[in-house]
């Protein structure tokens, strides 16, 4: 399976994307359309979707430590965030190996 997301063909041989929450966030993926992502968060945003969708699991994700990757706690247990800019994460769920409820969120 490829994936047209980034302005270049992925091949989706790690984790796949299950779902995505954000509308913006599927419009980036399916048709490389930025419209609905703030400008200063594009070039983060498909560096960490690069990332998650290359490595062959959360354990592989590679960043710098400015991406913060962890699971959150609480009422968020479960869920694994990375670090866009300030408030700005990527969060999601893991099922099976797939990503699940990608989503672009200020959450804090």
């Amino acid at each position: 399976m490829a994936c047209y997301a980034y302005g270049f063909t992925v091949r989706l041989e790690g984790m796949r994307i299950r779902s995505i929450r954000h509308r913006g966030l599927r419009r980036f993926i399916e048709d490389d359309d930025d419209r609905e992502i703030r400008r200063d968060l594009v070039n983060r945003v498909r560096r960490i979707l690069t990332a998650l969708i290359a490595a062959p699991d959360v354990d592989g994700v590679q960043g710098p430590p400015g991406w913060r990757i962890h699971q959150l706690a609480g009422n968020r247990a479960g869920t694994w965030s990375v670090s866009a800019s300030g408030n700005w994460r990527i969060t999601f769920t893991l099922e099976g190996g797939e990503i699940c409820n990608l989503n672009l969120e200020d959450y804090h």
